[in-house]
């Protein structure tokens, strides 16, 4: 399978073979900016939901932490209460 780099420009990401070093000064010449991600798929269009996933994971990942960690600081909270009251 070949290994695909993103170019982006806007709101538009295209995905272009890495070995496609003419594509590659074209979009840079068009003012597409290369992103450093390099993924490996089948074609072009794989590589670009892959790059989909692997942002949206990276936007949801601080939030899962951060709610994990709240829910158990709770938890504790209401389980030292629980314990001072029903402990004396």
């Amino acid at each position: 399978m070949p290994e695909f780099v993103f170019f982006k420009k806007g709101n538009k990401t295209t995905a272009l073979e890495k070995s496609d070093v003419q594509g590659a000064v074209l979009f840079i010449n068009q003012g597409y900016e290369k992103q450093f991600e390099e993924i490996i798929a089948p074609d072009g269009q794989h590589a670009l939901a892959r790059l989909a996933d692997i942002k949206k994971e990276e936007e949801i990942a601080p939030f899962a932490w951060a709610t994990g960690a709240a829910f158990f600081g709770v938890i504790f909270a209401i389980m030292m209460v629980v314990g001072y009251l029903f402990g004396n």
